[in-house]
């Protein structure tokens, strides 16, 4: 069992943070800037209570164009190995905050991936790039999408604080959603005072609530009389809400001192289960305070979800045999190429950010995996061995590699094993992607019987969604899981995808309803 809210900390601080500081203490003309540099904000980023990293935002104005950029930093601490991360982003708007371009480069992992994005009319053109590859997507954008630079910094001061003011804006953030912009849901509210290193502070709160197909987040910031940010929070229920704060430069880059962040993102097990000796178990997962909507847990191969309220759900997980039901043509679904599988299933075989299937030395690995095997259950179950023998260093210290890094590399954790594997298997014409959700540990760190983060791979088998778990070592995967949500990763940012889990994870209960045990003889198949 590993970890995998690193990345996406980091990914909601560069969201959390909007336009900052007028140099001089001027309030800005959102029709009108000043020539030259007239934002420049340090912000220190706080997660449980300890300070975690910083973050330095800025805004110029060179001609009629705004150039905005930002730089955050953060140090979490995994189970005794400490992780850095950094994103720089800059971006081109206009004056009337229409987005020409952007740039994002995240060191989260060893390889650093760039990723550029070009607007023109409807749409922007995205070129990513690792190990000197590059990627190009379109995708449509509606004409009114906003940055969170200066776009939707200029709109807020144009809408005005007066409290009861509310509006919804269209923000295109890649970190959340490639395809499509996010909806955010504003309202204004009153002032408010707030205590910060013993000094007493007061601003205007002002809620953002940002819409995904995956979940919701909502965002709070206090603003000052000229709707300067000095404070931003993401509320996080159990595990402590991450918050920044205005401050100088010196403060800001003074020492972080890493939290331990797994262990604080993890569900208590109410009672021992056995992974290798269960077929089926019935999870009643539900909010621990009443007011956490658990939003729309998936059906899957091995996974039926009933009673499902906005609070509640009985969740039925039930261990899967390999080898196909009986009158199943095992080698049906082999598709040698996107271009030649149904319409319905090419986002499942073509590469995307993630997984590069266009990387030569993927494509070998890939081969080599595989070996021209045709049965389904036998190609899925070999690819399963392969990653999990092939990734030689199970390192915590990797952001989120794609699977081109990880073909290199050999290094990372569940993250890591489940998207080389998915990648692995679309090169060998199996449609795949990854379910993100908690698995049960017996023990890990210094606390037993929990329900941690992880991700693992499904394949598509004879029509229906079978799950592969590398990191874990399971083709037979046993049923103390729940995924929490699916994806090809085509265009889903990672925070995107583990939102249905990051909002939740610390306001959730999971009480083990029933658990049937696995035949002694089926019991024995499993460990082969």
């Amino acid at each position: 069992m590993y970890p995998r809210l690193s990345r996406v900390w980091v990914t909601l601080v560069a969201v959390a943070i909007l336009g900052g500081a007028p140099a001089g203490g001027a309030a800005v003309d959102p029709q009108n800037p000043p020539q030259g540099r007239f934002s420049d904000d340090w912000m220190e980023i706080h997660l449980s209570g300890k300070k975690v990293g910083y973050a330095h935002s800025s805004m110029t104005r060179d001609g009629d164009l705004i150039h905005s950029s930002t730089t955050t930093e953060m140090h979490l601490g995994r189970v005794d190995q400490p992780v850095k991360l950094k994103i720089v982003e800059n971006a081109v708007e206009t004056l009337a905050g229409r987005p020409r371009s952007f740039e994002t480069v995240q060191d989260l992992s060893i390889q650093k991936l760039s990723m550029k994005g070009t607007f023109k009319d409807d749409s922007v053109t995205i070129v990513s790039t690792q190990f000197g590859m590059s990627r190009t997507e379109d995708y449509k954008v509606p004409a009114d999408a906003l940055l969170k630079s200066w776009g939707s910094f200029r709109e807020s001061l144009l809408r005005g604080f007066k409290p009861g003011t509310e509006y919804t804006l269209s923000i295109y953030e890649p970190g959340l959603r490639l395809d499509a912009p996010v909806s955010a849901l504003t309202k204004v509210g009153n002032w408010e005072e707030f205590e910060h290193h013993g000094k007493t502070m007061r601003g205007q709160r002002v809620t953002a609530v940002m819409t995904t197909p995956m979940g919701a987040m909502e965002l709070i910031s206090w603003v000052d009389q000229d709707g300067t940010p000095i404070k931003a929070k993401v509320p996080a229920p159990g595990i402590g809400d991450l918050e920044m704060v205005i401050t100088d430069q010196a403060t800001a880059l003074a020492e972080f001192v890493p939290p331990e962040l797994f262990m604080t993102t993890v569900v208590k097990a109410k009672r021992s289960l056995n992974p290798k000796g269960t077929r089926r178990v019935v999870y009643r997962v539900s909010s621990k305070n009443g007011d956490a909507a658990l939003g729309d847990i998936p059906d899957t191969g091995m996974q039926t979800v009933s009673e499902q309220t906005a609070t509640s759900a009985l969740v039925t997980v039930t261990r899967l045999r390999r080898e196909p039901p009986a009158g199943a043509s095992p080698a049906a679904s082999i598709h040698p190429s996107p271009a030649t599988a149904p319409r319905e299933l090419a986002e499942y075989l073509e590469g995307n950010l993630m997984m590069n299937t266009a990387d030569p030395e993927l494509a070998e690995l890939a081969r080599k995996a595989g070996g021209g095997e045709k049965n389904l259950y036998i190609l899925g179950d070999k690819l399963r061995r392969f990653v999990s023998e092939y990734v030689t260093t199970k390192s915590l210290n990797i952001g989120f590699a794609t699977a081109s890094e990880v073909c290199r590399t050999r290094e990372g954790d569940c993250s890591e094993h489940g998207v080389l594997l998915a990648a692995l298997g679309r090169l060998n014409g199996l449609p795949s992607r990854v379910a993100v959700g908690l698995a049960y540990v017996p023990l890990f760190g210094k606390q037993d019987d929990i329900f941690g983060y992880h991700l693992w791979t499904q394949f598509l088998i004879d029509g229906r969604w079978v799950d592969f778990d590398a990191a874990l070592g399971e083709s037979d995967c046993s049923p103390t899981r729940i995924a929490f949500a699916v994806s090809s990763l085509k265009s889903s940012g990672i925070a995107d995808l583990s939102l249905p889990l990051l909002s939740k994870i610390g306001a959730i209960d999971i009480d083990i309803v029933d658990v049937e045990p696995l035949p002694s003889s089926d019991a024995a198949r499993s460990e082969k």
